[in-house]
C-alpha cells in the first residue's frame, strides 16, 4: 500500500528515539508491504467512523485514514499519540472530521 502522513503525525515521530522509533519504522514497513488491512498486526477499525482505523505500537496508537481509490490503496497517518491521550474527545472528534 501507499503511505502519507500529516504534519502532526511527521511531528510526532521526529520527537521518538530508541526503540520506539525503530516500531514505528517496521509499522509503517509492514504496513507499505500490506495487500489489505487484514495484513497489518493489531489493526483494528474504529467503530462509529467510516474509514479510520488504529494500529497499536507499544504505549503509541497510531491512526490512520484508509482511502480505497480506483487505482491504488493508500494509508494516511494522521495521528501518533500516547495511549493516555488516544481516545479523548478532542482528539475523537478531530478523527471524525478526517474520516469524514
Amino acid at each position: 500500500m501507499k503511505t502519507k502522513y500529516s504534519k502532526e503525525f511527521e511531528k510526532s515521530v521526529r520527537k521518538l528515539s530508541g526503540k520506539t522509533l525503530n516500531s514505528v519504522r517496521s509499522t509503517i514497513l509492514e504496513v507499505k508491504k500490506a495487500s489489505a488491512i487484514d495484513e497489518i498486526t493489531d489493526c483494528k477499525k474504529l467503530v462509529g467512523f467510516d474509514n479510520a482505523y488504529r494500529i497499536r505500537i507499544g504505549n503509541l496508537r497510531a491512526f490512520f485514514i484508509f482511502y480505497v481509490e480506483i487505482i491504488d490503496d493508500f494509508v494516511f497517518f494522521k495521528y501518533l499519540i500516547p495511549r493516555g491521550e488516544a481516545y479523548d474527545k478532542k482528539n475523537t472528534e478531530l478523527l471524525k472530521k478526517a474520516d469524514g
